[in-house]
C-alpha cells in the first residue's frame, strides 16, 4: 500500500472518529446519558467495522494476484457485516436502557461520512495531478 493511501485511510477514520465524538457529545447535551451512550455505541460500531475493513483490505499484497485482492474485498465486507450484526445484537440484548433512534442515527451518520470524505479526497487528488 502506498503512503498516500495510508494517509487517506487514516484521514477517513479520523473524520469518522471526530463525527462520532460530535454526535455523542450532542446526544449528551441535548438528550441525556442514554442517548449519548447509544449514539457512541452506534457510531463506534460503524467506525470499528470500517477500521476492520480497511485493515483487512489494505494489508500488503502481491500485484501478481489480483484475484486474491477481490477475495479480500469480499471477505472484508462479509466480516464487516458480521461484526455490525453481532454488535447490534449484543447491544439490543444486553444494553438497558437503549435509545434505538440515537444508535441507528449515529451509525448512519458515521457510516455516511466515509463516502462523502472519500469523494472530497478524490477531487483533491484530481486537482493536484
Amino acid at each position: 500500500m502506498q503512503p498516500l493511501d495510508r494517509q487517506r485511510i487514516r484521514r477517513l477514520l479520523m473524520v469518522q472518529g471526530v463525527m462520532l465524538l460530535l454526535i455523542s457529545l450532542s446526544g449528551l447535551f441535548f438528550f441525556g446519558r442514554t442517548a449519548a451512550l447509544s449514539a457512541f455505541l452506534g457510531g463506534g460500531t460503524a467506525l470499528g467495522a470500517n477500521a476492520l475493513f480497511a485493515f483487512w483490505v489494505f494489508a500488503p499484497y502481491r500485484a501478481q494476484q489480483p484475484g486474491a485482492l477481490v477475495t479480500r474485498f469480499y471477505a472484508a465486507e462479509t466480516g464487516k457485516l458480521v461484526m455490525v450484526g453481532l454488535c447490534f445484537a449484543v447491544m439490543f440484548i444486553w444494553l438497558r436502557p437503549l435509545n434505538a433512534a440515537a444508535l441507528f442515527v449515529s451509525f448512519f451518520l458515521v457510516q455516511v461520512v466515509s463516502p462523502v470524505v472519500a469523494h472530497g479526497l478524490a477531487k483533491e487528488t484530481q486537482r493536484s495531478s
